[in-house]
């Protein structure tokens, strides 16, 4: 059975997850009329890989053209009108940059696998079903799609970046071709024409810097708008769940998926900073008057690094809370003499981090007391199970500040 069979069978609410990520961009139509087809071709590798994106385009463009001679026959007019439309609309977008549809497609085979592995999880009981609803939440599920709406956002963008650079190398070519000629050659009615072709391409380029930095602009909002609402109440959320915990309730988790939004997030803002830093670079080998990156671009910059400093501050939480070594599930009151051992972990999980991050663990200059043990750790994937970069401090334990003879105050 094909992976669309299979979606067709699934409930209603997991067919509306699905409805979400199908529309103009890759029409469900075309995901049923050809649903073999497009499953049989690897569009992950073509969405790295332009010649091949280019030629699964063409098949998928041939492929349509088929429906339309079958539904011609048939003499279905809605169909044919809507198969005209989709084929237009495809041919107009993608035809100057083949690996964006690729990346679109490859995107919504993931999620219906995702949703298909969702649905066939086992039917739980009362109490396994309460646990888990307090879990994972409606809201839960809307930032997972969000941040995987972002991220596609960020990946299709990268193609416009490289289809902007490839358009002002040639432009660039061309141009120094026409500048190395003599100046009677100049004068030539081909030249003359080719100065126009020139000034036409000239103002696609802007076009396409202008369409390239408002797309980054969108992206970055679009961050912005999910950590400052959804994601921030999903980490307090955890957080509350986790101090009910500390007091004898049930066991908290969701951390594992907050994670995942994390670095998903960071992963989608460096991606950013990288395509502004491109845009730079093509700024120092063309510019004129009225162009859009010395004026948009520090701003954007400037917005990325705010939003990545905050991520990364929000990232860091206590995992587990300070506890005997011996009873790592029973937080404990922090005294003096006692050990205890406490983990931290950062949700952001990018391999270049592990063990670049040293934690130092401290108490409140407030208070009178310091604390013995190794308290200066690098945060590392190793410690943990999961693979999640996080630090564990054991066998601390607090010491009270003996005061010195004639010391006043808080000295």
């Amino acid at each position: 059975m094909s992976q669309w069979s299979q979606v067709q069978q699934l409930e209603i609410k997991f067919l509306e997850q699905v409805d979400q990520f199908y529309d103009d961009n890759f029409p469900m139509e075309i995901r049923h009329l050809l649903a073999q087809w497009i499953e049989s071709q690897d569009w992950e590798a073509a969405s790295n890989n332009e010649a091949m994106a280019t030629i699964l385009l063409q098949n998928l463009l041939i492929q349509v053209d088929e429906q339309l001679d079958r539904v011609s026959q048939e003499k279905n007019l809605l169909l044919i009108h809507n198969l005209k439309r989709i084929r237009k609309l495809l041919q107009g977008k993608y035809h100057g940059n083949p690996m964006h549809i690729a990346v679109i497609i490859s995107n919504c085979l993931r999620e219906e696998r995702r949703i298909l592995a969702a649905a066939s999880m086992p039917v739980q009981g009362p109490l396994e079903k309460s646990l888990q609803n307090s879990v994972v939440s409606e809201r839960q599920r809307n930032v997972e799609h969000k941040v995987s709406a972002i991220k596609n956002s960020a990946q299709m963008t990268d193609q416009d970046v490289k289809y902007l650079e490839d358009l002002q190398e040639e432009f660039d070519f061309r141009y120094k071709t026409i500048q190395s000629l003599e100046q009677s050659d100049k004068n030539s009615a081909l030249i003359k024409q080719e100065m126009l072709a020139l000034q036409a391409m000239l103002n696609t380029l802007d076009y396409k810097r202008k369409e390239v930095l408002s797309k980054i602009g969108r992206v970055i909002h679009e961050i912005d708008m999910l950590m400052s609402n959804m994601l921030t109440e999903e980490l307090l959320d955890w957080k509350r769940r986790q101090q009910i915990a500390c007091i004898g309730g049930p066991l908290h988790g969701g951390l594992d998926q907050l994670q995942n939004c994390f670095t998903l997030l960071a992963e989608s803002l460096f991606q950013v900073r990288r395509q502004l830093e491109k845009l730079d670079e093509l700024l120092t080998r063309l510019t004129y008057d009225g162009d859009p990156i010395p004026v948009q671009r520090p701003q954007l910059l400037e917005k990325v690094n705010f939003l990545l400093y905050n991520l990364f501050r929000n990232s860091f939480v206590v995992e587990r809370q300070p506890c005997m070594p011996t009873h790592p599930q029973r937080p404990m009151v922090l005294k003096t003499l006692i050990q205890f051992t406490v983990k931290l972990r950062l949700l952001i999980k990018l391999p270049e981090l592990n063990y670049q991050i040293r934690v130092k663990a401290t108490i409140d200059n407030n208070r009178r007391f310091v604390l013995c043990g190794t308290h200066v750790k690098a945060m590392n994937m190793e410690e943990s199970a999961n693979g999640s970069l996080s630090v564990e401090f054991r066998h601390l334990q607090p010491k009270e500040m003996k005061s010195s003879a004639g010391s006043k105050g808080n000295e």
